[in-house]
């Protein structure tokens, strides 16, 4: 996968770095003291660490004069995405993607990462549900009776009501 372009707001004093386009042979991050390079970068290395122990944490991480506001509102803090970064998928990750659910489900070749603050990850990437149900059943052995009912099948979660 190759770092496409990344966003990160609310976290530290960077409110909204818009996306940023990170070029694939050079990115050179400038800009005035105090203006967030280090703070943004920061919220990268949380998006999937190498090493544990970089959690993402309201009480130090979000801006402290927006926090009691945003509660105020009734805005769930847990659930803000600091960090989003979307990545442009290569052949052997598309290989891999079609290896376990088959040819033509992915629609794009970005895929798009991001974390919350309750340190769970969302992941986001375009594909064509139909077709993966519909190589999943094909390559199953099932007998015909049950191959003419899934034949309308188009979900996963319309196949497991019907398993």
């Amino acid at each position: 996968m190759l770092l496409k372009s990344v966003h990160v707001q609310h976290f530290k004093h960077v409110l909204d770095s818009t996306e940023v386009a990170i070029q694939p042979d050079v990115t050179c991050l400038v800009g005035k003291n105090e203006s967030g390079k280090t703070a943004f970068l920061e919220a990268l290395r949380r998006l999937n660490p190498a090493q544990g122990n970089v959690d993402f944490n309201i009480s130090r991480h979000y801006p402290a004069w927006l926090e009691k506001t945003h509660r105020r509102q009734g805005k769930d803090l847990e659930l803000v995405q600091p960090i989003e970064a979307t990545f442009e998928l290569q052949d052997a990750d598309k290989a891999a993607v079609s290896a376990v659910f088959g040819e033509g489900v992915l629609t794009s070749d970005e895929f798009t990462l991001s974390r919350k603050y309750d340190n769970g990850q969302l992941y986001t990437y375009k594909a064509d549900e139909a077709k993966a149900v519909a190589n999943l059943l094909a390559d199953l052995d099932l007998p015909k009776s049950v191959t003419e009912t899934t034949k309308s099948i188009t979900t996963f979660t319309s196949l497991l009501s019907a398993a």
